[in-house]
């Protein structure tokens, strides 16, 4: 008599095949690409060479296909429009967004003296704070004074 097991994938018994004791899927072709799909996250976790080799192939089929998702959105407008959906409620809601690069001053800079600190987001802490010596070599209008963030 043949042992049975519950798939992992649908949930439905299933007899064990004799060539595979620790058989855990049945033979069933969703389940048989849950199986696959299973073995391929922990394999890109486990094995840097197989991840790598993951991130060129998929680099490479996108140079070949460049305008995949342009189709793939003007094919399925529900897509689509549920992404619009969720970019409204994302721009909706209160949150700080700032440029990495680049920032416009409120005031004129002055020459001085200042504490430089790292901005706190949440509950992200302070790591540090550094005194820094800055000197102002032109005297520019405020909308044309940025300077750089990092």
């Amino acid at each position: 008599m043949s042992e049975t097991r519950k798939c992992m994938v649908c949930g439905q018994i299933f007899k064990l095949r004799a060539q595979c004791p620790h058989q855990r899927y049945c033979s069933n072709r969703d389940c048989q690409r849950g199986r696959k799909a299973q073995w391929q996250k922990l394999k890109v976790k486990s094995d840097p060479d197989y991840r790598e080799n993951q991130r060129r192939a998929q680099t490479r089929w996108s140079e070949l296909h460049p305008d995949y998702w342009r189709r793939y959105r003007d094919m399925h407008q529900a897509y689509k429009e549920r992404n619009r959906e969720q970019q409204r409620v994302r721009n909706s809601q209160s949150r700080q967004v700032a440029k990495m690069d680049v920032s416009v001053l409120d005031s004129r800079l002055c020459s001085g003296l200042y504490v430089l600190t790292h901005a706190v987001c949440g509950d992200d802490a302070k790591i540090g704070a550094w005194i820094v010596h800055l000197t102002v070599i032109s005297d520019l209008p405020v909308e044309s004074l940025k300077i750089a963030k990092r």
